[in-house]
């Protein structure tokens, strides 16, 4: 293929991104760059999250379907990899907010509840104000902040919490160009810069050279490939309404949409790597403690069957996507770091979460710890083990506690309010109120293929009573009361179209 078939859908963004370019070159000469390697202080922080990007589809988690991430792949290799990390809840609202507060959605605010949720027609709250999160701590301790983002969720409490923070609907290139902009007029103290990248997210437009990489030998025609930028064409090409998972149409379809969101991965690799060449060419790198990480992941007809069992996703789509489940599609999420503070040639297998994002990174860094005093104030189930659960920790050294750790997930976005609970080999999904929708050896079967509770009921009852204390400390993303606005009307005009341009309301 030698035309790119998204530039129909990109056109407006790429005309965007060449004003801004434009715009920073006439006026960078009046804004000299600011790079002092003398400077007293700890070092940097550069954080970049990925949304929507599965663990399981980078090179360095095993993936071995086509070269998604080699960049990524060589430089975690100098670092630390946690390869069993865990999000808190599986979309991008709640689970950034919980990576940068280090604390349970239920805690920090940031969720839609009720007792069914369909974020299309009803918004989430936000982030509570009286959680801290790691920007606020980091100008606690004379950093200066800058958040660039190109999901509008992550405005919705968290942005505002840093010094500087931009929206941008654009590539990862043009998004990273802003971003290694603000970094270069801010590097003479130091500084937490966080990145957020959206292109593995619906519509996802990779970039050409990218997307001939993984396409095979299918023929596909271009305005397929523009319906694949979500999810087909309605009724029989889109994949949340296939009728028969296992049928030749099926499969071929969901290979055209893998080799679409892989071809994203890869451009977002590519970017990441010229950023990392890029600090060392300022002479920042070895100066700079970088990570990267992802809010959850996506579904691709992984678990159809039992969507269709449970039939619990009001807008009646089967599948696809993410916010809709808790299955290791959505929760097993990538998390790495390598450079200043951080240990070298480190796979931590271990099960953590992302609550543990926050906390590790101030270990690294050799800063004092968040302390969310005002909520944990709030905190009603005087049980500290459970205190304990909904809170992050410092992992920066593996210990065999972890082993055995308990991991929860909750806060969904579409459909009733379904938790997960992991500990060990096992996971069960259920209902807040207790009933049971499956329980999982992931031993023995990581695809969560097949239901195990009917031959493990003491596994499920020591899983029932960590969900009882859990629901009866009044701390959970749940309640019948919706939380947040009743409907996306009320909401700013420009945030609802930010939005609707990523496909989340009517």
């Amino acid at each position: 293929m030698t035309v790119n078939p998204f530039d129909s859908i990109t056109q407006k963004t790429r005309l965007k991104a060449r004003l801004g370019h434009f715009k920073r070159k006439i006026t960078r000469p009046f804004r000299p760059t600011k790079i002092d390697l003398d400077r007293s202080g700890p070092h940097n922080l550069l954080l970049l999250g990925i949304d929507t990007l599965r663990a399981d589809h980078l090179g360095f988690q095993g993936y071995d379907a086509g070269p998604t991430s080699p960049n990524l792949d060589r430089l975690v290799k100098n670092g630390t990899v946690f390869s069993d990390a865990t999000a808190p809840a599986p979309w991008t609202l709640p689970s950034f907010s919980s990576a940068l507060t280090g604390v349970m959605p239920g805690l920090h605010g940031g969720f839609l509840s009720g007792d069914t949720r369909n974020m299309d027609q009803q918004p989430p709250a936000r982030l509570d104000p009286e959680v801290m999160t790691l920007a606020t701590h980091l100008k606690s301790q004379g950093y200066r902040t800058a958040a660039f983002y190109s999901n509008q969720f992550f405005a919705f409490g968290l942005a505002e919490s840093f010094d500087h923070h931009e929206y941008h609907n654009l590539p990862a290139r043009d998004v990273a160009a802003i971003a290694m902009d603000w970094i270069r007029q801010n590097a003479d103290q130091p500084f937490f810069c966080f990145v957020l990248f959206n292109d593995p997210h619906e519509p996802t437009t990779p970039d050409l050279e990218d997307l001939n990489q993984f396409l095979g030998s299918d023929e596909i025609s271009s305005r397929e490939l523009v319906d694949y930028a979500r999810w087909g064409k309605q009724p029989s090409g889109h994949l949340g309404y296939m009728g028969d998972s296992q049928s030749d149409l099926a499969k071929a379809a969901v290979r055209t949409k893998l080799a679409v969101y892989d071809a994203t991965i890869r451009t977002v690799d590519r970017v990441i790597g010229q950023m990392h060449e890029q600090m060392k060419t300022w002479s920042l790198a070895e100066h700079t403690l970088f990570s990267v990480f992802s809010d959850h992941g996506e579904e691709f007809l992984d678990h159809v069957e039992f969507a269709r069992k449970w039939n619990h996703d009001p807008r009646e789509i089967r599948g696809i996507g993410h916010g809709h489940t808790h299955f290791q599609e959505l929760l097993h999420v990538p998390w790495a770091a390598w450079g200043a503070g951080v240990p070298s040639g480190i796979r931590n297998r271990d099960a953590v979460s992302l609550c543990d994002l926050a906390p590790t990174l101030l270990a690294w860094l050799q800063l004092p710890a968040m302390e969310q005093a005002g909520v944990m104030a709030k905190f009603s189930g005087g049980a500290e083990e459970l205190s304990g659960l909904l809170t992050g920790r410092s992992v920066a050294s593996g210990s065999d506690e972890g082993k055995d750790r308990v991991i929860l997930a909750e806060a969904i976005a579409f459909g009733p309010d379904l938790v997960a609970i992991r500990r060990g080999r096992w996971k069960m999904i259920a209902r807040r109120d207790g009933f049971v929708m499956a329980l999982f050896d992931l031993m023995s079967g990581p695809d969560e293929l097949v239901d195990v509770q009917g031959a493990n009921p003491d596994v499920v009852g020591e899983m029932l009573e960590i969900l009882g204390q859990w629901r009866d400390s009044g701390t959970g993303a749940g309640g019948a009361e919706s939380q947040g606005g009743s409907n996306w009307n009320e909401m700013d005009d420009t945030v609802r179209q930010r939005l609707k341009d990523l496909g989340y309301s009517d």
